[in-house]
């Protein structure tokens, strides 16, 4: 038989010697010839009829050298589009192998790609300003009079600027709103340095108290609220009771760091008594390095300001320390060990991918020794069918990778509609090129490397011994089970890490949601309000407008209605230092800041907040009765240790006449007032009718109604007071509570998500090495079973082998997840990277999934009958 091939290779190599292009379309024919040959020896047809038969088929020298003319061209051209050809011919025969490992890449590629596309569009592209890795920011914020100080002492920034986001009114609609406003100083656009698209920015001259009212509108607010309208410029626009002169608006490409902001005005202008006070650090600020300058010289340079600063002003900057980070890493600073952690996740999707698929591919190897036997035979090298074999590889990781840019696709839109709020102000998170050749340069990589061992293993072959019925796959089938049962191994172990880190995420994630909030959030709605400074200038008309506000709400059957500055887990919070009578005082900026809240109404039991002693604020507590305060419990433990609170005076530190003492009334249980992940912070409760702070005319007023259809009735009877109060942030603490855990839930779903899919991966190729390993010793086994052995001694074989892979792989994984689950330690909350609860649970559901994949294997062992088992072989 092999001296027959042999000498037909001879043949068909003479009839067409001479040339490269000769020889490569020779190996052609041999290839053509060892198919056709090895499918009539499926057939059951002897060697010497398959050859004939097979010869018959080829066709006869005319038809070959019309073959041959098909083939002139550049000879590499040729030799691939040979490997192409049989590739696909070779694929298109065997359907279901082909989408099983289409498939398997598919997955892995595509949820690789979808997160490698928020990556790249939120870590890796470069922010939309020029030079932007010149810019730089710092954690914590800034008064603009320290802005203008650090601009006069810094050398080394070539500019900088601060902006903050405050609600302002807009009723040029057909209801008031409340838009967001960034108060800037002009040098914060020749920082960022972004034209606007039409007119101009902010100018020096412009940004000065009792400057020109003027306002830059970013795109979003001047497409959807002016209509686009191209002669804006120059027009006016009516904001909080004053008509503000348009001068400019941005470019759509721009994003400002400040999520939200739909217009811009200066500081000096809206709100002078912010800019002319160093105390109000409320300003986030944006620098420029100079050219040439480094971060770390910069970093040298801002401390010697700091300690400058410091030493002028320690009523207002004494402690005050700035870290310089890249603008970029601050922008995506919350985001970015997430998105990361994530990507490792899909990397071992993939890798547990990548396994399967070499492992069908050596699968396949085996399968098709025969044919490799007679490529062999008729004179293929080795360096010929490893070629080949290669080529078929890649071109199943092509199509699995183009496959898995279409899923990523998919993924990448649900993504994108699912992104919590730390991702909302990023756009522009969609594939682009960077995408498309991550994907496909992943695809080729797999092909190429995760075939070699196949495909080599394919080429390695005995001619003689591997023609012969009895030993055709016996070396190669050891050879590719044991590499099998390596990979199985490895992706058990991958996905045991990607399942401890899902199930430290979900148990991080229940215990967060059983925090107490400190009120009950059930039936509540809060509405944001601002009084216009034009028309609520005094405390008293504030006061008024407050009372009657409450009076008309509290009437509205079934309601409750009282007012805070500002509600929980709703932001800016404001803070003072403070002062306690009777010991001595701190000096200046080493007073404790604590967080400081305004009331009317019957807040406490509104929100059930439980009160600790003492009483709750009332309506008693008029602006013309003893100033009084309710603390809460962590400031009385971090303030009045071992001291009852109650009746003791505080005050506010650094307030300028006569103090104004404060008596302590009463003590309200802890509110989360950030983060349910965040302990309590000390609170300081005050009567908006004994506040001194005629700024503070902004308010939430929050409801307790057990009928959402009550909300058209509360805005009706709020703009029956005053038709141009807008409403703003209207919200339940039920969404508030969700939005506060939407980031958490995000992860913890996609970690899951990729966990559960790593599992499904594992388990299939589990069951594949267990399925091949049942076949291989059927014959085994019906001697088994021939000389005695019972089905429950057959069982405990099959799964007995089973187990002891999956023993192996969760060793390795336990290993790797101790290791690899502490880097997640900042995306968890009440649970240790390494908590032994967490990865007893994993592992016993790992090896709850792996006995299910060996149990179908197992059940076709037992049903395995000794006399047909014997025949057959």
């Amino acid at each position: 038989m092999v001296g027959r091939i042999r000498v037909l290779a001879s043949r068909i190599r003479a009839r067409f010697a001479g040339g490269r292009l000769d020889r490569d379309f020779g190996e052609e024919i041999e290839a053509h010839l060892a198919l056709l040959t090895d499918e009539n020896l499926r057939q059951g047809m002897p060697p010497e009829e398959a050859l004939r038969v097979a010869r018959l088929r080829l066709g006869g020298a005319t038809q070959l050298r019309e073959m041959h003319r098909d083939l002139r061209g550049l000879p590499w051209i040729e030799t691939l589009a040979q490997d192409l050809r049989y590739a696909l011919r070779s694929l298109r025969k065997n359907p279901g192998f082909t989408a099983v490992a289409i498939l398997t890449l598919a997955l892995g590629i595509g949820a690789n790609a979808a997160i490698f596309t928020v990556i790249n569009a939120v870590l890796l592209r470069p922010l939309p300003y020029a030079k932007p890795r010149e810019l730089v920011t710092w954690r914590g914020t800034e008064s603009l009079l320290d802005i203008d100080d650090i601009r006069a002492q810094g050398r080394f920034f070539a500019s900088g600027g601060g902006v903050n986001t405050e609600v302002m009114d807009y009723t040029g609609g057909t209801e008031p709103l409340g838009v967001y406003a960034g108060y800037v100083d002009a040098e914060l656009f020749q920082t960022w340095a972004v034209p606007a698209m039409l007119g101009r920015t902010l100018v020096p001259e412009e940004d000065r108290t009792g400057g020109p009212r003027v306002v830059v509108l970013t795109y979003p607010f001047w497409r959807e609220y002016l209509g686009g309208d191209p002669n804006i410029v120059g027009k006016t626009i009516p904001l909080s009771g004053n008509r503000y002169t348009v001068i400019g608006v941005m470019p759509a490409s721009f994003v400002a760091p400040e999520y939200g902001v739909d217009f811009f005005v200066s500081l000096r202008v809206v709100f002078p008594e912010a800019a002319a006070y160093r105390g109000v650090h409320f300003m986030r600020s944006y620098w420029r390095l100079k050219p040439g300058v480094s971060l770390s010289e910069a970093r040298a340079g801002m401390q010697v300001i700091d300690a400058r600063l410091a030493a002028d002003y320690p009523a207002e900057d004494k402690g005050r320390r700035t870290v310089l980070v890249p603008m970029q890493q601050w922008v995506t600073g919350e985001v970015r060990p997430a998105l990361w952690v994530l990507f490792g996740a899909v990397c071992v999707v993939l890798l547990i991918a990548c396994a399967n698929f070499a492992g069908l591919l050596m699968a396949r190897t085996v399968a098709r020794r025969r044919e490799m036997t007679i490529r062999a035979a008729l004179g293929g090298g080795r360096r010929r069918l490893v070629r080949q074999a290669l080529t078929e590889s890649t071109l199943l990781a092509a199509f699995g990778g183009a496959a898995g840019l279409l899923l990523a696709k998919l993924g990448t839109a649900l993504l994108v509609a699912a992104k919590p709020a730390a991702l909302a102000h990023l756009n522009g998170i969609s594939m682009d090129a960077a995408v498309l050749a991550f994907g496909s340069v992943v695809a080729i990589v797999i092909g190429l490397v995760f075939g070699l061992a196949p495909a080599w293993s394919a080429s390695a072959c005995d001619v003689a011994d591997s023609l012969k019925q009895e030993g055709r796959t016996a070396t190669a089938g050891l050879a590719g089970a044991s590499f099998r049962k390596m990979l199985v191994v490895a992706e058990l172990a991958l996905a045991l890490v990607l399942l401890s880190g899902a199930g430290l995420l979900i148990k991080g994630f229940a215990q967060l949601r059983a925090v107490d909030p400190g009120f009950n959030p059930a039936h509540v709605v809060s509405i944001d309000i601002q009084l216009p400074a034009t028309r609520y200038t005094e405390i008293p008309k504030q006061i008024r407008y407050r009372r009657e506000l409450l009076a008309t709400l509290n009437a509205l059957p079934g309601l409750q209605a009282a007012i805070t500055g500002d509600a929980p887990l709703n932001g800016n919070i404001m803070m003072h230092s403070l002062a306690f009578e009777g010991r001595p005082p701190a000096a200046l900026g080493d007073e404790p800041m604590v967080d400081t809240f305004c009331v009317m109404g019957d807040y406490f039991r509104v929100m059930q907040i439980p009160l600790r002693a003492g009483r709750t604020l009332t309506d008693m507590d008029r602006e013309d009765q003893p100033l009084v305060a309710v603390i809460n419990e962590a400031l009385a433990r971090s303030y009045f240790a071992g001291l009852n609170p109650i009746g003791q005076r505080i005050r506010w530190g650094r307030e300028t006449g006569p103090p104004r003492w404060m008596t302590i009334v009463g003590m309200v249980g802890d509110v989360k007032q950030y983060s349910l992940a965040q302990p309590g912070s000390p609170a300081v409760f005050t009567p908006f009718a004994q506040s001194n702070e005629a700024w503070r005319r902004w308010m939430s007023i929050v409801l307790r109604m057990p009928d959402a259809r009550l909300i058209p009735e509360v805005k009706r009877q709020i703009w029956s007071l005053d038709t141009e109060i807008p409403l703003n942030r209207m919200q339940s603490m039920d969404d508030l509570l969700r939005r506060s855990l939407a980031e958490r839930r995000f992860n913890m779903f996609l970690l899951g998500l990729f966990a559960g899919l790593a599992i499904t991966l594992a388990a299939v190729g589990l069951y594949g090495v267990m399925s091949y390993s049942v076949s291989q010793r059927t014959h085994e086994i019906g001697i088994r079973m021939a000389v005695g052995a019972r089905r429950s001694d057959v069982l405990r074989l099959v799964m007995g082998q089973g187990v002891r892979l999956a023993v192996a792989g969760l060793a390795v994984g336990i290993l790797g997840a101790l290791a690899l689950t502490r880097w997640m330690a900042s995306l968890l909350f009440g649970v240790t990277p390494t908590d032994p609860a967490t990865f007893a649970a994993v592992t016993l559901l790992m090896m709850a999934v792996v006995l299910l994949a060996c149990l179908v294997p197992a059940r076709r062992a037992m049903k395995v009958d000794p006399m047909v088992a014997l025949r057959d072989e």
